[in-house]
């Protein structure tokens, strides 16, 4: 369809390029969840953060707990001291990941513009990975579930010692998909920007996503990475709401045909 004179590209008709590219899950619900999953998503991730700090842990016990190859000990007992804001957390985390499902879909959508193929296969690892995360989830609440049931102490030794089994369950299916978050937020990066969807410097905030949460009771961050994805969603979402294309700030001009590297190192 031609665009007419005057009408700039970044402003798409209902019913034209957004509902083209993407008929799953399609505008206002791409919107929304660009919006309300890197969000839920990071308040799990800080409400995380805030349960070990109500934990009250003693500098004896953040010692010996620190000393541990694996976070599992630590987050364990961080259930048993705070079960009510772990909980939330954990449950949080799974609403958000849940969320960003569709969220990079469409995000995926929003670059296939100039790199379909790289845009779609992206989307299709993410998924792979989000759905990988999932499963380590409902791991994660059956090991809190043995905590509540029979004490950090017990739950970790009857927990831990089957940690290698369950972290490479089902043939190392879970753990191997699950790398599709690194791979997929690459490649929807990349898609990204050569569509001009996104600036370099929001592509680079995309990568950190894709490292966050990978196998059984993992220790996670303040919320940093997940900050770093709602910057780049919700702008992404509010355009698609607004029925605009999300756009990159460059600085040269759309008809240009000269491009300048140097320039787009700092586009947002």
């Amino acid at each position: 369809m031609a665009v007419p004179q005057g009408t700039h590209e970044n402003h798409a008709a209902p019913g034209s390029a957004l509902d083209r590219w993407s008929p799953f899950p399609g505008r206002v619900l791409g919107g929304l969840t660009l919006i309300v999953g890197p969000l839920v998503w990071t308040s799990g991730l800080f409400v995380q953060w805030l349960a070990r700090q109500s934990a009250s842990l003693s500098p004896t016990e953040l010692d010996d707990l620190d000393a541990d190859a694996f976070a599992a000990p630590m987050l364990l007992v961080v259930h048993d001291r705070a079960p009510g804001l772990s909980t939330a957390g954990w449950t949080l985390l799974l609403i958000g990941v849940v969320l960003l499902i569709p969220a990079m879909i469409s995000l995926s959508h929003i670059a296939a513009r100039r790199a379909p193929l790289i845009a779609t296969l992206g989307a299709g690892l993410m998924t792979l990975g989000l759905g990988a995360r999932i499963f380590y989830l409902g791991v994660d609440a059956t090991a809190f579930n043995l905590v509540e049931r029979l004490g950090s102490d017990a739950a970790s030794s009857v927990f831990l010692d089957g940690y290698g089994d369950l972290a490479y369950a089902f043939w190392r299916i879970p753990v191997v998909i699950s790398v599709g978050t690194i791979l997929g937020s690459f490649l929807i990066a990349v898609a990204a920007y050569r569509s001009r969807s996104l600036g370099l410097m929001r592509c680079l905030l995309i990568l950190p996503a894709g490292w966050l949460g990978m196998g059984i009771l993992k220790e996670h961050e303040p919320g940093l990475g997940g900050l770093c994805l709602a910057l780049v969603l919700v702008p992404c979402g509010l355009a698609l709401l607004r029925d605009r294309e999300p756009r990159s700030r460059v600085l040269f001009g759309e008809d240009s045909r000269v491009r300048h590297p140097s320039r787009d190192l700092i586009s947002w």
